[in-house]
């Protein structure tokens, strides 16, 4: 019961047990407080804390080219200017999922982000129902890198960028990025890739700011072994494929993919 509760993206795997064992779990109307109370999902109605999970068992896994104004959350802004990044699943959910399942009664997935972009970012963000599988991404022992690009309001300096490889204090710990490189095709002398292992809140614009530099842009176009694909536009979404669902924390596809050549540290 517990791991179908945490699959469903409700709450981790020992934040389900605790959940059961509170009582606040039902299955088929019966109050369960056993973690492990087999259940068939898909089958068995199971509710938690008065919300009943979705009999839907398939597993969905999304890469989404995140626009700037989107919120990776379940709740809108307070001011409501953000729009939230689900909205741009509402044709999905409309033709494809629909057409799959469409019998009125189908309850469609509970998906969620796995991680976060903040809402002045772009790019790479997974979308999924698959909680034990967005756990596993995003846990340190994963060792999945994310690399960034970053334009920033000044060509960086070469004691701006050891500053930037130095790294600096974000949320109360001390991060340093993975690598620092300057992006110098097209003849882009503010830009930057940055590779970072910690994926703290804000760590890439903190980083930047202690330099000395303003951020004008920041899109993530790499997680693992995943790279954003080119044809994949501002807002479109796609449907990955097994394959790619496992290149994301694959550690060779992820060294193939890390096309960044490190300024002062070692990828």
């Amino acid at each position: 019961l517990f791991q179908v509760i945490a699959r469903a993206g409700i709450a981790s795997r020992r934040k389900a047990e605790e959940l059961i064992i509170e009582g606040l779990v039902k299955v088929n109307g019966q109050k369960i407080v056993v973690p492990q109370h087999q259940v068939t999902a898909g089958q068995d109605k199971i509710v938690v804390d008065g919300k009943e999970l979705p009999r839907t068992t398939e597993l969905w896994y999304f890469a989404v080219n995140k626009p700037k104004g989107y919120l990776c959350a379940s709740a809108p802004s307070k001011d409501g200017t953000s729009r939230l990044i689900f909205e741009l699943f509402e044709e999905w959910m409309e033709t494809v999922w629909r057409r799959k399942y469409p019998d009125p009664r189908a309850v469609p997935p509970r998906l969620f982000t796995v991680g976060r972009l903040d809402v002045a970012s772009t790019g790479l963000i997974f979308v999924t129902n698959d909680g034990m599988w967005a756990q596993s991404v995003q846990h340190p022992s994963a060792g999945i890198t994310k690399e960034y690009v970053v334009t920033c309001s000044a060509e960086p300096t070469r004691r701006q960028l050891e500053t930037i490889a130095a790294g600096c204090e974000v949320d109360g710990a001390f991060v340093t990025p993975v690598a620092v490189a300057p992006v110098k095709d097209m003849g882009q002398k503010t830009r930057l890739r940055i590779v970072v292992a910690e994926g703290r809140n804000r760590e890439v614009r903190t980083m930047v700011a202690a330099a000395g530099l303003d951020v004008m842009t920041l899109k993530r176009v790499r997680i693992g072994g995943y790279r954003l694909p080119r044809e994949l536009g501002l807002g479109q979404i796609v449907s990955l494929k097994p394959h790619e669902v496992r290149r994301i924390s694959d550690k060779g596809a992820q060294a193939n993919n890390a096309t960044i050549n490190p300024y002062f540290t070692g990828v």
